[in-house]
């Protein structure tokens, strides 16, 4: 709502400012509170960011080449994580509160938005045009013609999301309960869960660089979002009930990226197409977030399922 009404360039900013300096602070952290307090400040830079991005994305490339910049936006989510895994690895002796300190470095790149990224005709013709007529309202994407684009788009987002919290990050879970390294020192673990994290976004990325070719060829809805879903469908139990050793897991885990992972590069692409420019960041946003805030239960459900049927040995057993 704040980029439609403030401008992308200037939402982008504060946006990534919020999330680089509360993941700072949660280095100070001396409860679980305090830490679910800064990570929730820190959320809402994330989705307000990615929201804006999308839009900025949407308005700035042509149709011809839109999908491959959203591609490229996406993918840097895997980079991210693949540089999170690769300085966990080489600071694994000093703790977790350093890596909450090296999250503040994306502030950095406040900077370059400001300097180098400027506002788009597309958006500030809308917003003049708006505030001649009437102001934008969050209400405006829940009345037809775009009632349906906001419940298809938001239940999309929560099949997905729901799938990636829901089972995809709880591969360093996985990675500490395999019998190989049950008994390994934490130095030894910490350094097999980034390498699992590696293996996983490295899947991912060529998930995600990939969709954009395939969502061009054929179709952006029906065909690769169906094609992603069933991949995971299959990897997810594959992946998570199969193998009994970490060799047999961390060849699982790029095929599991891929799909599970890989999906995500269709929202920046699908979700700000079924808004106008007045409407965009804040129809995208809504979509993709409230599958996020739907999805928040997928920990609190993967937490019952281990309770009512048991531990990692005790799902595996039948399948050997």
């Amino acid at each position: 709502m704040v980029a439609d009404h403030l401008g992308r360039t200037k939402t982008l900013i504060i946006t990534i400012l919020i999330y680089a300096i509360f993941t700072g602070l949660a280095a100070l952290a001396q409860d679980w509170w305090h830490l679910a307090i800064y990570r929730f400040l820190t959320a809402l830079g994330i989705g307000g960011e990615w929201a804006t991005g999308a839009a900025l994305i949407a308005e700035t490339w042509p149709e011809e080449k839109r999908a491959q910049a959203a591609v490229i936006l996406q993918s840097a989510w895997a980079v991210g994580f693949f540089l999170v895994a690769s300085f966990n690895l080489l600071l694994k002796g000093y703790g977790w509160r350093v890596m909450f300190v090296i999250g503040i470095l994306p502030a950095l790149v406040s900077l370059l938005v400001r300097w180098h990224v400027r506002e788009r005709d597309r958006w500030a013709k809308a917003h003049d045009q708006d505030s001649m007529v009437s102001p934008t309202h969050m209400t405006d994407i829940f009345y037809p013609p775009l009632r349906r684009s906001t419940v298809v788009g938001s239940t999309l987002a929560f099949v997905a999301v729901f799938g990636l919290w829901g089972a995809t990050n709880w591969a360093p879970t996985l990675i500490r309960e395999l019998p190989d390294l049950r008994d390994s020192d934490a130095a030894t673990l910490s350094a097999a869960v980034s390498y699992a994290i590696m293996a996983l976004n490295g899947g991912a990325l060529f998930g995600y660089l990939r969709f954009g070719p395939l969502a061009d060829r054929f179709g952006r809805r029906a065909v690769v979002f169906a094609f992603m879903c069933l991949g995971s469908f299959v990897m997810l139990p594959i992946t998570y009930l199969l193998p009994t050793t970490y060799a047999g897991v961390l060849m699982l885990l790029p095929l599991l990226g891929f799909f599970n992972n890989g999906i995500f590069s269709g929202f920046p692409i699908y979700l700000p197409e079924l808004y106008p420019t007045r409407l965009r960041a804040t129809g995208a946003g809504f979509c993709f977030n409230a599958g996020r805030v739907l999805a928040s239960t997928s920990p609190f459900l993967t937490d019952w399922l281990v309770m009512e049927l048991g531990t990692l040995d005790e799902l595996q057993a039948p399948w050997h």
